[in-house]
């Protein structure tokens, strides 16, 4: 499912990332790949580490309130950073670019998951589902729905 959202994001903000930030097609497509491995690394480690309070409210068709504008910024903090690294931009660029392609993608995760959704949802979208109980991220997902007693 997150593969489904980047291509939507890429399809429908491409051209303009191209023509407002210089960028050539092999960037867009590098910072749409920089952008679903970050989600999936900091939604991951944050849903077992605290932050889930702040994914929930970020990802959800709601108004972001402090714990999610709270996670937008570490999200945003990663993504500048890795950009300017890896795509050979000042961080003024990509902090651009990381508005426009964040702004999409929290509103295309809150038009699938609506505003009540649990974690596991959130996982799911991620990781693209597969065994709840196995090892990796799916892993994670089944530890994360027995503690919340979803079965």
């Amino acid at each position: 499912m997150l593969e489904d959202i980047l291509e939507k994001v890429k399809s429908e903000l491409g051209g303009d990332l191209m023509s407002k930030f210089g960028l050539d097609k092999g960037q867009t497509d590098k910072a749409i790949s920089i952008t679903g491995d970050t989600l999936k690394k900091t939604i991951s480690k944050e849903s077992t580490g605290g932050g889930m309070e702040g994914i929930m409210n970020l990802f959800s068709a709601s108004a972001n309130d402090e714990s999610g504008n709270s996670m937008l910024d570490k999200i945003g903090g990663d993504l500048i950073s890795k950009f300017s690294s890896s795509l050979g931009i000042d961080e003024s660029k990509a902090a651009g670019i990381k508005d426009m392609i964040m702004s999409k993608v929290t509103s295309l995760f809150g038009d699938k998951l609506g505003s009540n959704f649990d974690i596991s949802s959130l996982l799911s979208m991620v990781t693209g589902g597969g065994d709840a109980k196995g090892g990796g991220a799916s892993g994670i997902l089944g530890k994360l729905t027995g503690f919340f007693g979803k079965k």
